[in-house]
């Protein structure tokens, strides 16, 4: 794995960990559904976008 995919990847989960301790700070937590989706995103299977989506739909927000 070249060097740039590794340190895209750890932005990914960076900017995840992130967000789910911002979540959590606030009293709330990620679904299993959505937490296995932003892994997802982690592990480089979906972009931004698809992230988004299937988090957006699951809620019936797109």
């Amino acid at each position: 794995m070249s060097t740039k995919i590794v340190a895209n990847l750890k932005d990914r989960e960076r900017a995840i960990n992130d967000a789910r301790r911002s979540s959590e700070l606030e009293g709330s937590r990620s679904t299993d559904e959505t937490r296995a989706d932003q892994d997802a995103y982690v592990r480089g299977e979906i972009d931004i976008e698809q992230l988004g989506h299937r988090v957006r739909s699951r809620y019936g927000l797109a």
